[in-house]
């Protein structure tokens, strides 16, 4: 990547931001809306159909979150049997999923009982990625039964539950599924099932599970005795891991998703009303400046999914739930099991890719060997990497299955296809971006040839070309840090609400020098837009980009982001691509 300081011979020293680049033959950019008459702003609103409550946009208000949470499916039932059970005190099982989802839901569902409620006779319980593999299983319910319990709240899993939620049934345990996954044809027999994509009443259907699990919350506290300014203390209490859970499952950062991690990000740094276990995280990740939700994104997310993807999630709870001395231990944990799944991660991707076929529409690879906790990694970057639906499966010879996480482009959708193919499939689910399946090894052959099949009836040759979606282009009377505190208003950043991308045209290219940094070559590059002359370095592989600029002489077009320097104030310019 490039960065453009545009402080006089100036080189931004910012590692933790950059990621490798690369130039791409068959990259094309499309520029999404350009009218040089318009401002700034007013190109980007209309870049994300932004035409009216523009102010409620740049400055949500927590009024804007606040949708009347009994509009979710079967919310009154749900609220009505947790109060019974707290009630009557009988036992409560929150069986969740292993993933930061799944551990920020479960973790604002028990301390909601028990630290704010006063209800102890709560318990959590996860399926063994490794062994049990996703969601709740009928061995499970056996033995939850034998430890009398009443209620079962699934948090992240159970809408594809329908023989579970039947057996559940039938051994008189009573199930409240809370899910955010899309729904099949078929809905489970439970008491209650929260989920806004099966809620025609619920206008906005892309909360993350935590999200569901604090509407719930927030449901049970608009029928509590507690007075107004300690309904908004335990609001705000739970915000900031509501939205960690909210960046880390890339669910759309528009709507109440986007209020809850705005204010978030505003309560974090302002200090306020933390849970003292997260200021003790942060102080562990020795996070000094700034947070925005980058740092979600590669710092905090990928440590709290590291305990259910390689050990135990309950390494990932207690560093939530404890604080203190006692929470060093669990964050000493997961520091350590993170390192050791980013060399897995490498190890997996590596080998993936010697075993797929680049030409085919679809990626597979499989292998006895390949950790369960990392093939959904795995896939992410292969479709990142070839613009193409992935799947990645570990074999298991002793149970006779294939335990699969699958990935694809936004011109393409896995779950149809995995419909059409449920009966060769003992399990299967997803949501917008990513899915997975389990399927019987005498079955395999068959999945995959239909797999390819469908692939190459929907996939085009054109839908192959990856085309940068860039914004708009920029001009030079709009290149200064005024403009550019503007931009920065639309953070946060994420999932239906990216980072804006900008067109700089007509650059020319002076000289190139190589850079050596701790054993890594990058480049700096000396060039001119306008009349005006600019510093950059590429970081990434910068042999790709150092011949490409030896053949194209001529003025290039830049293709880059903008970044604020949270530390000295300022802003600066990030190279993504060179056309």
């Amino acid at each position: 990547m490039f960065v453009i300081a545009f402080k006089k011979s100036t080189i931004l020293n910012t590692p933790n931001l950059f990621q490798t680049s690369h130039i791409q033959a068959n990259m094309n950019y499309h520029v999404i809306h350009d009218n040089p008459d318009e401002d700034l702003l007013t190109r980007l609103f209309k870049v994300r159909w932004i035409d009216d409550n523009i102010d409620s946009f740049l400055d949500p208000k927590l009024s804007d979150y606040r949708l009347d949470p009994f509009l979710l499916n079967d919310m009154k039932k749900a609220v009505k049997r947790i109060i019974s059970a707290v009630k009557n005190k009988e036992k409560i099982m929150i069986f969740w999923d292993y993933d930061v989802d799944g551990v920020t839901s479960s973790y604002i569902m028990y301390e909601f009982i028990t630290r704010f409620l006063k209800y102890k006779k709560v318990s959590i319980q996860y399926p063994d990625r490794i062994k049990e593999g996703y969601g709740i299983k009928k061995q499970h319910i056996d033995d939850i039964k034998k430890k009398w319990v009443n209620l079962i709240i699934t948090v992240d899993n159970g809408i594809a539950s329908l023989q579970e939620a039947l057996y559940a049934k039938q051994q008189w345990i009573d199930l409240i599924i809370t899910d955010h996954h899309q729904d099949l044809e078929s809905i489970p027999e439970a008491v209650a099932v929260v989920n806004p994509v099966i809620s025609e009443n619920y206008p906005f259907k892309w909360l993350a599970w935590v999200g569901v699990a604090f509407k719930v919350i927030c449901a049970l506290l608009s029928k509590s005795s507690f007075d107004q300014k300690q309904k908004n203390h335990i609001f705000n209490y739970f915000l900031p891991i509501v939205a960690i859970g909210t960046v880390a499952d890339v669910v759309p950062l528009t709507g109440e998703n986007r209020v809850i991690v705005k204010k978030w990000l505003e309560l974090m740094n302002s200090g306020k009303d933390l849970p003292a276990s997260l200021k003790w995280f942060l102080e562990f990740l020795k996070i000094k400046w700034t947070i925005e939700s980058y740092h979600i994104w590669f710092i905090i997310g990928p440590r709290i999914n590291a305990g259910g993807r390689i050990k135990s999630p309950y390494d990932s709870l207690y560093a939530l739930l404890y604080s203190g001395e006692k929470q060093l231990e669990y964050l000493e944990n997961l520091e350590n099991i993170n390192t050791e799944r980013r060399k897995i991660q490498e190890r997996m991707f590596k080998e993936a890719e010697t075993m797929i076929n680049p030409e085919e529409k679809i990626l597979i690879a499989f292998h006895e060997e390949f950790h369960e906790g990392i093939v959904g990694i795995v896939s992410g970057r292969l479709t990142e990497k070839y613009n193409k639906p992935s799947m990645i499966m570990k074999i298991d010879q002793e149970k006779q299955v294939a335990i699969a996480s699958l990935r694809w482009p936004e011109y393409f959708s896995v779950i149809d296809m995995l419909k059409d193919n449920s009966a060769l499939l003992e399990r299967f689910g997803g949501h917008r971006w990513a899915g997975w399946l389990m399927v019987k090894l005498s079955n395999l052959d068959e999945l995959i040839k239909n797999m390819h099949r469908h692939c190459n009836q929907c996939i085009s040759e054109k839908n192959l070309i990856k085309s940068v979606k860039v914004d708009t282009k920029i001009y030079e009377h709009e290149r200064n840090d005024t403009v550019f505190a503007k931009i920065d208003q639309l953070a946060p950043f994420g999932e239906g609400n990216k980072e804006p991308m900008f067109l700089l045209e007509n650059v020319i290219i002076n000289r190139i020098i190589k850079v050596w940094n701790k054993a890594k070559s990058h480049l700096k590059i000396h060039a001119t837009f306008w009349d005006k002359k600019i510093v950059s370095m590429f970081r990434g592989k910068w042999e790709d980009v150092e011949e490409f600029i030896s053949r194209h002489k001529k003025p290039v077009s830049l293709i880059w982001k903008i970044r604020k320097d949270t530390f000295n104030g300022w802003f600066y310019i990030e190279w993504t691509d060179i056309q």
